[in-house]
């Protein structure tokens, strides 16, 4: 049995979590996928493509709006991920384990996705279903490739609405370079859940996968060398591969020590710093919002300055847009539109 059967092998076997381990770690794994989505949603393009068969280019813009609610009754229902891509949309979801309600709860989010998007033509509606899939970040021999839902019509017909299951442990380090999935690196400590405190105790075992990782960290580094990667996204993707490493990993010393030591220290970059010191500050984004309504007239002229001072350094700093900078600030264009022209006006006075 070769090294990549062994591990298949033991990623089958490995039991299901208990319900308190998943309230505990779930949020863990959701933390990263979201983030992933929020602050690099351009890593989300190769998976696209992988699942859908599409062909975006790696700089196709993506629209994250996963923060824009779709209402049930006076229920509001948010999606791990709800983006716009070209003319599409697409709704993807992340599920360390099955719990058996994903394929009601799918069929569920992309209808109110169509709707939101319902086009009308005389006394007739079309509504355009959105491509969706479900990450699984663990699986067993019985986990289907589809969720499956039979809709049964009054007149009769059933269509099947199939949601693809992406198994995220069946691409192995080779899968993963090669077809640019780096979302699913974080990830990749997963395939070894079930035999990792051997790992942690055999000299042999902690050798090989240690180099292992260091493989996967040359080969970031030479994505960002040759300028496909970017330091940002080199950092970031570092960042959560250690922090789900540190989580599964928990009091596996030398597992923890030795990942987190050979990829170097993680960088700070100066719209991270910003945010923290505008967070200390009290300068939140609900706060920010009532400030640009004018709830506050007169007292946040300061916040707004700030406002505006940090999301210019990000776009000086890192080169962005005004658009993906507000983005890093976890504003939007119109406040930040608003503050600016506050600050004008006050100047001006």
């Amino acid at each position: 049995m070769d090294e990549k059967e062994k591990i298949g092998r033991f990623h089958r076997q490995q039991e299901v979590p208990s319900a308190e381990e998943k309230s505990k770690s779930g949020t863990v794994y959701d933390d990263v996928f979201r983030t992933m989505i929020d602050k690099m949603p351009h890593l989300v393009i190769p998976l696209i493509n992988e699942v859908f068969g599409k062909q975006y280019p790696d700089s196709e813009p993506v629209t994250a709006l996963q923060n824009e609610h779709l209402e049930i009754m006076e229920d509001k229902v948010i999606t791990d991920s709800y983006l716009k891509i070209a003319d599409k949309y697409y709704h993807v979801e992340c599920q360390s384990s099955p719990d058996g309600t994903m394929a009601i709860r799918m069929i569920e989010y992309d209808f109110l996705i169509a709707l939101k998007h319902a086009e009308k033509s005389g006394y007739e509606y079309t509504i355009d279903y959105p491509h969706s899939c479900v990450l699984y970040l663990r699986y067993t021999d019985r986990t289907p490739d589809f969720l499956v839902v039979h809709m049964k019509f009054p007149d009769g017909t059933v269509v099947d609405y199939r949601t693809p299951i992406v198994k995220v442990n069946r691409y192995d380090f080779e899968d993963i370079f090669r077809k640019k999935l780096l979302f699913f690196l974080p990830y990749y400590i997963m395939r070894y859940e079930a035999v990792l405190k051997e790992i942690e105790e055999d000299e042999e075992k902690l050798r090989d996968f240690l180099e292992e990782y260091q493989c996967i960290y040359q080969k970031l580094n030479a994505l960002r060398d040759c300028h496909r990667l970017s330091d940002y996204d080199f950092t970031e993707l570092k960042r959560l591969i250690e922090t789900i490493v540190n989580h599964l990993a928990y009091g596996k010393e030398r597992i923890q020590k030795g990942v987190c030591d050979m990829g170097g220290k993680v960088l700070e970059f100066e719209h991270d710093i910003l945010m923290r010191e505008s967070e200390a500050r009290g300068v939140r984004k609900g706060e920010r919002i009532g400030i640009l309504k004018g709830e506050s007239r007169g007292v946040k002229i300061g916040e707004a300055r700030r406002l505006v001072k940090n999301v210019e350094s990000v776009m000086r700093t890192l080169g962005l847009s005004l658009e993906k900078a507000c983005e890093a600030m976890e504003t939007t264009v119109g406040e930040y539109t608003n503050a600016k022209r506050l600050v004008m006006n006050k100047e001006s006075m």
